[in-house]
């Protein structure tokens, strides 16, 4: 497949430890980004139990024979249903790590998950981990945040800037190994070859408004120069929080 991608995680520059976990894997066209919750360490735990369990399912479903753990939502396509089934099962085993380890009963972990198959992708997500499509036209943020902020911006309560520096800006109302129904959001899309899909933390998005974030992938040289200038101005700006990013580009290999 004629996918390109890079990606990079930075501890910031406040917190003592990176709770964010990433993954890209081009063979499998799986890119996953993870923000653990729960701190001293509790946090990278479950956002590493994510990328793994996420991982290991999409690679063990590749071929449709194989028995699927729950019910099948005939609503999804069958990407979408892997990727469904897949944080539903990272949540379980987050779950089953704090049974382990009450000491851990606070972690818990958002993610945003994308799936390529050719130039289609196939999106997940739950909590504020966010994607994005960025085009010559300009960006637009393909995900809805899980977060008290963005439902008040919803109902009209706030504005999007008035959002972006709420004291409650942080507060989630999703995320995976917190117990209760989970909203994961599936969703389906095309990614053109002058397009490219971002994947982030809510460390980069925090750090660095929409514009300037396309304005910085726009003149980077390749993508990896781009996930390095991302992560090094939301540093600048700040670093309130660790910072993730995967960057995601396809290009048919047509004539």
């Amino acid at each position: 497949m004629g996918i390109r991608a890079a990606g990079s995680t930075d501890v910031g520059c406040v917190r003592k430890h990176n709770e964010d976990s990433f993954m890209l894997d081009i063979d499998l066209g799986l890119f996953v980004v993870a923000d653990g919750l729960g701190g001293h360490a509790a946090g990278e735990v479950a956002s590493q139990i994510v990328v793994d369990t996420v991982a290991r399912f999409v690679g063990a479903t590749m071929e449709k024979d194989r028995t699927w753990p729950v019910e099948y939502d005939p609503s999804l396509s069958y990407d979408g249903n892997r990727l469904k089934v897949a944080l539903l099962l990272s949540d379980q085993a987050i779950a089953a790590d704090i049974r382990q380890n009450p000491e851990r009963e606070t972690m818990g972990s958002t993610v945003v998950a994308g799936l390529l198959n050719g130039p289609k992708i196939t999106l997940a997500h739950v909590g504020d981990s966010r994607a994005y499509i960025l085009g010559p036209e300009g960006i637009h943020q393909v995900t809805r945040d899980h977060s008290w902020v963005a439902e008040q911006v919803a109902n009209g309560i706030l504005t999007p800037s008035e959002a972006r520096v709420h004291p409650f800006r942080n507060v989630i109302t999703q995320a995976l190994g917190n117990g209760g129904d989970l909203d994961i959001e599936v969703q389906n899309l095309e990614l053109s070859k002058s397009e490219r899909l971002l994947l982030c933390s809510d460390g980069l998005s925090g750090m660095i408004g929409d514009k300037q974030i396309w304005e910085i992938v726009e003149h980077s040289a390749d993508l990896q120069q781009a996930v390095d200038s991302l992560i090094n101005i939301a540093r600048e700006h700040g670093g309130e929080d660790n910072i993730t990013a995967i960057l995601v580009e396809w290009e048919s290999e047509e004539l």
